[in-house]
């Protein structure tokens, strides 16, 4: 029997403890613009040299895809890096130079913005399928439920909590989960992804991380799903 994880509720239940000035509705683009570029006094390291001004990022692996990512869930990524419950030598000290308000803010601006995606990486058949089958149908050999239940419909997101997979860099996907693996990353309710990721062999990880690269959901125009900051959200979220 596949495990029953309960992480939807238990991340809803950390939404509603956030403290509602923590959640800025009125998050401006053009004040998180001006974060990207270093801040209205230059105090903060400039996002765009890594994620660019259009958050595109790069495929070395350090520097995610940001574009239509959920607010919420950046946000909270960056309040994480801050307080080093996700610690990181490149990004934990700059969270450190935004206040809450600039996190919002730039979290916003990249949430809204769309660009374009890298060539779709050259993966060998078999592999593909191997990510696919982790994804969409999760490992009962390892009492692993879909990647999907989560993280969206053909890895499109759920937001406000789950981020999209589809499109990002694989490199960067792989490191997250190996980070987890070794409990180096543990931002997650219940340790649940840290949990997966150890369930994972080395080559799964690298099958499931080059599946969602490869996806680009909503390109056919027949195809319905939305990406991230557009997909719909959950019942209550």
């Amino acid at each position: 029997m596949m495990r029953e994880t309960p992480l939807p509720l238990a991340f809803f239940v950390l939404a509603l403890l956030l403290p509602p000035a923590q959640v800025r509705a009125e998050a401006d683009v053009d004040a998180g613009r001006a974060v990207v570029v270093g801040g209205k006094e230059a105090t903060v390291t400039p996002c765009f040299m890594c994620h660019g001004l259009d958050g595109v990022g790069d495929s070395a692996g350090a520097f995610p895809r940001l574009t239509g990512q959920a607010a919420f869930y950046m946000y909270k990524q960056l309040v994480d890096y801050a307080s080093e419950e996700r610690p990181d030598d490149v990004m934990s000290p700059i969270a450190r130079q935004m206040s809450e308000p600039q996190m919002a803010d730039v979290a916003f601006y990249y949430s809204v913005l769309d660009g374009p995606h890298a060539p779709r990486p050259a993966v060998d058949p078999e592999l593909l399928e191997r990510g696919r089958k982790i994804a969409e149908d999760g490992l009962e050999e390892a009492d692993l439920q879909a990647c999907n239940l989560c993280h969206g419909r053909k890895g499109a997101g759920d937001p406000p909590l789950f981020p999209y997979l589809a499109g990002q860099y694989a490199l960067y996907t792989e490191l997250q989960l190996q980070r987890w693996k070794q409990r180096v990353r543990r931002n997650d309710p219940l340790d649940v992804m840290a949990n997966i990721a150890e369930a994972l062999s080395g080559e799964d990880i690298q099958a499931v991380a080059l599946y969602y690269e490869w996806l680009r959901p909503g390109e056919d125009p027949e195809d319905g799903t939305r990406v991230g900051a557009g997909a719909p959200r959950r019942s209550g979220g």
